[in-house]
């Protein structure tokens, strides 16, 4: 059975790349018919061992299908939602269906679209919008991650199974963070939340500084989570926690940490999102603590994402609390770890106070991948407050930064060069935004100086060009 099923998930793509003459047709391959020739069916199981050892690829290829949509779960906690990746729109659900979050109505709907070859709404116009002027999208990228397939799919005939078991569970636990981002909010962010009700509510021509309260609930899908992973983190591929700042959530960390002992995967890739500057005291213990997980081969590798959005003032201004000695002291330590247990990444937003020191950043990344791979990711802002978004200003605006940012991205290795084709999709989707967006740039201001006041900062010194 395990040999058919391995069989039936290699796409009819692949099979026919490879498929010698006197072989079976793709159907009856997939049915574990096998060769009258012993010599051809010789041939066919090497092709089929090597395909295993390449990994197996998500089988469902129509012109939308997103790997994601079937193997991906975000779970926001504090906001009783979840969504499909961290891209699209969080949808509630409610506790007494936390066990299902992975195939709410939302979710299977948008899998039915995207078996028809059609886009769902809700959040995947991101990578449309990228596709349709012909770039590289999330979407794109994501298809070609090898063994993310729910093992439904891998045991089914005919592809259209839509209730499935993610693979990718991605958790935002609490808001318990030492920043306050400019994009961010206090859904996200203590500090932030603690900083509105310091200076109450800000509404200004349509820009909003919303007090919020965390619902009651949250600790009870919190509660929930931990009692789902303990029964199912053996199934996962890949184990995201996010905060807020993960590493100073410490229930969160240490419940996760201890269900690893207690029910190890040696399959699992479990990733921190960190800004790199919880105190002292808490790196010390989790560091340690994760490395001999690893070491002990409890989980598959480490991967501590690290984020940041550009670089020096900008970077410090952007990121509000933010040390950037401190952060490339450990991004340094990192960088020197063996890269068996730890994989080191950025993960950088892109926002109009992001763009025009990300080269800067680049050069930074490319000083500690001497010697390793570093992985660097990078979205535009997408959140409520889209003057944010660099589509504010017109293209022409920032096209001498792109020319910097391609200048800056490194190209040895096939690895450093798969981020160009990310990049250049979004140039081309920035470069349908001919006009200034007039309204947004003021609103853009009119967050910024109220920031400014409560923060004591001045943002006209660290951007002089926004101020146009």
């Amino acid at each position: 059975m395990k040999e058919q099923k391995f069989k039936f998930i290699i796409t009819r793509e692949d099979y026919e790349t490879f498929r010698g003459g006197s072989w079976p047709d793709y159907e009856s391959f997939t049915k574990g018919i096998k060769a009258d020739n012993p010599e051809i069916q010789k041939e066919i199981d090497e092709f089929t061992s090597m395909m295993i050892e390449d990994g197996v690829k998500f089988p469902i290829n129509t012109k939308t299908a997103c790997q994601s949509k079937w193997t991906w779960s975000t779970i926001y906690l504090n906001q009783l939602s979840t969504a499909s990746c961290h891209r699209v729109n969080p949808i509630p659900f409610e506790i007494d269906e936390f066990d299902n979050f992975h195939n709410i109505p939302k979710k299977l709907n948008d899998r039915k679209l995207m078996l028809k070859g059609e886009w769902p709404t809700g959040g995947c116009e991101y990578c449309k919008n990228i596709e349709d002027v012909g770039g590289f999208s999330d979407r794109m990228h994501n298809l070609e991650i090898p063994n993310l397939t729910p093992p439904e799919l891998e045991e089914s005939q005919t592809l259209d199974e839509i209730s499935v078991t993610p693979r990718i569970v991605e958790i935002f636990a609490q808001n318990t963070c030492n920043f306050s981002c400019t994009y961010c909010n206090s859904n996200l962010s203590s500090k932030i939340e603690n900083e509105n009700k310091k200076f109450g509510d800000f509404s200004v021509n349509g820009v909003e500084i919303p007090i919020t309260d965390v619902p009651q609930a949250a600790d009870e899908y919190f509660n929930k989570f931990l009692k789902w992973l303990d029964n199912n983190i053996t199934v996962l591929r890949r184990l995201h926690l996010l905060g807020g700042e993960t590493l100073i959530q410490h229930k969160l960390l240490k419940s996760v940490l201890e269900t690893i002992e207690r029910n190890p995967n040696p399959d699992l890739e479990l990733c921190i999102f960190s800004n790199m500057n919880a105190p002292d005291k808490a790196w010390d213990l989790y560091m340690p603590w994760i490395k001999n997980l690893a070491k002990q081969n409890y989980i598959k590798r480490f991967d501590l994402t690290a984020s940041i959005d550009c670089w020096g003032d900008e970077a410090e201004y952007a990121r509000y609390g933010l040390d950037l000695k401190k952060f490339e002291e450990r991004f340094a330590w990192a960088a020197d770890e063996d890269p068996e247990w730890l994989k080191l990444n950025v993960n950088q937003t892109i926002t109009c106070l992001t763009m025009r020191t990300m080269p800067d950043l680049i050069d930074k990344v490319s000083q500690y991948s001497k010697k390793r791979h570093i992985g660097h990711y990078f979205q535009f802002y997408g959140g409520p407050q889209m003057f944010q978004h660099p589509k504010t200003y017109a293209y022409e605006f920032w096209k001498k930064d792109f020319e910097n940012i391609f200048k800056a991205m490194p190209r040895k290795t096939e690895e450093q060069r798969e981020a160009i084709p990310r990049m250049t999709g979004m140039q081309k989707y920035l470069q349908s935004f001919k006009n200034y967006d007039r309204d947004s740039i003021k609103k853009l201001k009119i967050l910024l100086d109220e920031l400014d006041r409560r923060r004591k900062t001045n943002w006209r010194n660290v951007f002089p060009y926004l101020d146009i």
